[in-house]
C-alpha cells in the first residue's frame, strides 16, 4: 500500500512539474483600461515570451460595469504573427451598454488555442 502511495504521489508530482516547463507564452508589458460614455478603450503592449512563434493572435477583453453587467469583445493585433521575444501593440475599442467599468479581464487567444497562458498585471 505504502508503494502504490509513493508511486502514485511520484507521478503526480513529476506530472505537474513536466506540465510548468512553459507556464506562460505571452506577458503583457502594460496595458490601460479606460471608460469613455458607452465604451471601453484597452491598449497596451505584448510579448512573446515563449519558445515557439505565435500566430494569428487576437486580444479578447471581458469588462464588468454596474449591477455585474459583462461586455465582451476581441480584435486581432496589429502584428499578429509574434516570434520568440517579439513584442506587439494591442487596441481594443468596446462599446458598451452600460457607463463605467468595475473590472477589465484581458486574454489572448489564436484559431488553436482558446486561452493562451499570459502573464497580465492590474492595468494601470
Amino acid at each position: 500500500m505504502k508503494r502504490w502511495l509513493f508511486l502514485w504521489g511520484f507521478l503526480l508530482t513529476a506530472g505537474l512539474a513536466l506540465g510548468q516547463a512553459e507556464p506562460y507564452r505571452l506577458r503583457v508589458l502594460s496595458w490601460s483600461c479606460k471608460a469613455f460614455p458607452r465604451g471601453v478603450l484597452a491598449q497596451g503592449v505584448v510579448r512573446n515570451v515563449g519558445s515557439r512563434p505565435l500566430a494569428d493572435l487576437r486580444v479578447s477583453l471581458r469588462v464588468v460595469g454596474p449591477g455585474l453587467r459583462v461586455a465582451t469583445a476581441s480584435a486581432p493585433l496589429a502584428d499578429r504573427n509574434l516570434t520568440p521575444g517579439e513584442s506587439a501593440r494591442f487596441e481594443l475599442r468596446m462599446r458598451t451598454a452600460f457607463e463605467g467599468v468595475h473590472r477589465c479581464e484581458l486574454w489572448f487567444r489564436n484559431p488553436r488555442v482558446a486561452r493562451i497562458p499570459t502573464l497580465v498585471p492590474n492595468p494601470r
